[in-house]
């Protein structure tokens, strides 16, 4: 679990860079050129919006790896809880049971 958060914190930080980075050329790009603004505003908010929904779908990811660890500790303990009521209830683990030789 630890390399997944580390893996999706360093996924999440290079996507947010390359998001500022594209929309710091396409800004150097729109100053550059006059003729068309408009494109290179057009290609920057796209950049923009898919980094952020990028972030949103790996901040999505960890709540549900989260949730599914929450869940699968959950069964674990129960399932643990099931079995040692069922193997103290068992004859061969009381004390009158055993059979000293």
């Amino acid at each position: 679990m630890n390399t997944f958060l580390k893996t999706t914190a360093t996924l999440a930080s290079l996507l947010l860079l390359l998001g500022h980075t594209n929309a710091g050329a396409g800004e150097a790009a729109e100053s550059s050129s006059k003729s068309a603004p408009g494109v290179v505003t057009k290609v920057a908010k796209a950049v923009e919006r898919g980094a952020s929904a990028a972030g949103r779908g790996i901040e999505h990811g960890v709540k549900a790896a989260a949730k599914g660890i929450e869940r699968g500790a959950k069964a674990t303990e129960k399932a643990v809880s099931r079995v040692t009521g069922k193997v103290s209830k068992s004859p061969a683990s009381s004390p009158a049971a055993t059979v000293d030789k």
